[in-house]
């Protein structure tokens, strides 16, 4: 987090702020290259019991989100899952910046036709489109494909193009890429929304890699059980990604009357940063009479 944000605090989140200051950290750090992926999704292939077998952890998020959309595919490849996810790309004059497709307000009947158009491009590729819902697209990616593929979220952390570069793409990839790109960018679907001033889905990415038997426990079952032990509060994930700031701070009251209203509930907090997740458990009674009440302050604007 910015520093400048510390002196906030108090104001916006005076229950949050009491937790800070009662509760002692340990943080883990993560290389967000090696994961390919942010580790808000980290911690939740995590909670999936997911296995990553070579630490790329991104290859399990294709089949983490399959078997979680609210519309299952039709049919599921016996090798690696992969998924096709459609955003925005938003050029600026010296980088470019992503969106994610939660963003974007689009509707069902936009990304259906987008899909259905960007089908017929995988014909003379090694890949397949197998099938697709309003929100992802199954892609079989053929049984010899390994490459690491980051996901969406991490590649809207930052500078879109510094990404691209570090990636190294295999040609075939780039270049079905490259092309369902400008299919998408003269689509009429992109037309009317730019008509209307609305963020054109004219950015696609391809990422996962993972089987089912790399979760230690059926999908299904993962999601009730989470459900029934922790509170996820995800109102800051998006801000926090762009770095939007203003609306970081204005979303705090919010989640400040929700920890509130938990507040006997709670055993142990986690808090999921850019590169950090930070595990806060209560300190003793002695320990918090005698603790600096701004010690939080000397690991929270901390970066690796």
């Amino acid at each position: 987090m910015a520093k400048e944000s510390e002196a906030y605090l108090p104001k916006q989140a005076p229950h949050f702020t009491r937790l800070l200051q009662t509760h002692s950290a340990s943080t883990q750090w993560f290389d967000l290259e090696s994961i390919g992926c942010t580790p808000y999704e980290y911690y939740q292939l995590q909670k999936a019991h997911y296995q990553h077998l070579d630490g790329y952890c991104a290859k399990g998020l294709g089949i983490l989100y399959a078997y979680h959309s609210s519309q299952h595919f039709n049919t599921y490849p016996s090798e690696n899952i992969y998924l096709m996810e459609l955003s925005h790309a938003e050029m600026g004059l010296n980088n470019a910046s992503l969106f994610l497709y939660d963003e974007l307000g689009a509707q069902q009947s936009e990304t259906l036709q987008l899909f259905e158009t960007v089908k017929s491009l995988f014909e003379q590729t090694p890949f397949t489109f197998l099938d697709h819902n309003h929100r992802y697209a199954l892609i079989d990616m053929g049984a010899d494909f390994n490459h690491p593929l980051p996901s969406p979220s991490l590649l809207a952390t930052g500078n879109l193009n510094d990404w691209y570069r570090q990636l190294s793409l295999p040609r075939e990839l780039r270049a079905l890429l490259n092309e369902v790109q400008m299919t998408l960018f003269n689509h009429p679907v992109n037309q009317a929304r730019e008509q209307k001033r609305l963020k054109p889905l004219n950015h696609a990415w391809i990422y996962g890699g993972a089987q089912l038997n790399h979760f230690m426990q059926p999908l299904s079952n993962t999601e009730k059980h989470q459900n029934t032990q922790t509170l996820i509060i995800d109102k800051l994930y998006l801000p926090h990604l762009h770095q939007d700031w203003g609306t970081w701070l204005a979303t705090l009251p919010s989640i400040d009357e929700q920890l509130n209203s938990h507040q006997k509930e709670i055993e142990q907090i986690q808090l999921i940063g850019f590169d950090r997740i930070v595990t806060l458990t209560p300190d003793s009674w002695v320990k918090s009479i005698f603790n600096n009440k701004n010690n939080w302050k000397q690991w929270w604007s901390l970066s690796k």
